[in-house]
């Protein structure tokens, strides 16, 4: 008897812990509000404050439109479009893990605009006004990419060039996406900072963030607990075997000094990559910090990759 209760009181253990590892890589959470100047110094995002808010008010003088639709599993998702006079083109972009489109991409959305382009900005799945409980890191959400390169196919026209945007997951996103059936106006995808897989990026986490803890059973845990309950493998994707088949030029975009995505996650992703494709490494940039460190050079680098992939037009 006496083993019996020790038996269970293991197994209860393990599944407590199991659901925090869980509650904590993947489960839905509020995000802050990312345009509170207060708010951002708190979070540790003074470094991009200025960008962040000048963005914002660059945001409120635009027209805007809330844009909804259903996810392959039935979950409502939502983006904000930011419609341009006379677009060329159209850009969807996908924020990363515990962030949101305010904090990853408010500062260069007027550098999108200002090359003709329409901006589709999502909420990633169990994040902000999207539906859904889980986090997949990219797993189910590169079918969400799919579903709205296709709706924003259908939106303009399918001769109207669109691009693919990410940064950090929402790169892994968008990456897993490239070798899946898009619609055929899709002209190219930019990925900064993103991770080669789930399991990839929570082992490195694991032993940078979290040394003395056993790698290997708590990543088994963690894959257990992630098919169980968010219905998803962290072996299921990666984006080093989407780019190999992948006809979609890519840019790649990564920090030197990232210290949550390591830079050669990007560089092994881009050896291995197909398609057309660029590296650019940001010397001394951290995690999502490329275009806040060097604006110039991301901004030389987007300017040719969209000019290159969807037409001419001058800086």
């Amino acid at each position: 008897m006496i083993v019996l209760w020790i038996v269970l009181g293991l197994l209860l253990a393990v599944f407590v812990v199991g659901l925090g590892i869980l509650s904590y890589a993947c489960g839905r959470r509020a995000v802050p509000d990312l345009f509170d100047p207060d708010v951002l110094d708190k979070q540790g995002y003074g470094m991009v404050k200025d960008d962040v808010l000048a963005g914002k008010d660059w945001l409120t003088q635009q027209e805007t439109e809330d844009l909804e639709l259903m996810s392959y599993d039935g979950k409502l998702l939502h983006a904000l479009l930011v419609p341009c006079d006379n677009a060329r083109g159209t850009i969807i972009l996908f924020h990363g893990w515990r962030s949101s489109w305010k904090l990853d991409f408010n500062s260069v959305l007027p550098v999108y605009h200002s090359l003709g382009l329409n901006l589709i900005i999502c909420d990633q799945r169990a994040y902000g006004k999207s539906e859904g409980l889980f986090t997949c890191f990219g797993v189910k959400e590169r079918h969400d990419v799919v579903s709205w390169a296709t709706y924003a196919s259908q939106l303009f026209g399918d001769e109207h060039p669109i691009l693919l945007g990410g940064i950090s997951m929402g790169a892994s996103t968008v990456l897993m996406a490239s070798d899946m059936d898009l619609p055929g106006n899709v002209r190219g995808i930019i990925a900064d900072c993103g991770f080669s897989s789930p399991y990839d990026i929570m082992d490195c986490v694991i032993r940078t963030r979290f040394r003395g803890v056993p790698v290997k059973p708590t990543l088994w845990l963690m894959g257990l607990f992630t098919s169980v309950f968010a219905g998803f493998g962290l072996k299921e994707a990666s984006t080093f075997d989407s780019v190999a088949k992948s006809k979609t030029p890519i840019l790649f975009i990564h920090g030197t000094a990232d210290r949550f995505v390591p830079p050669e996650m990007s560089e092994r992703t881009c050896e291995l990559c197909a398609a057309p494709k660029k590296l650019v490494l940001i010397e001394g940039a951290g995690h999502g910090l490329s275009y806040p460190v060097d604006k110039g050079r991301v901004t030389a680098a987007l300017f040719d990759f969209i000019n290159t992939n969807i037409g001419g037009k001058e800086a």
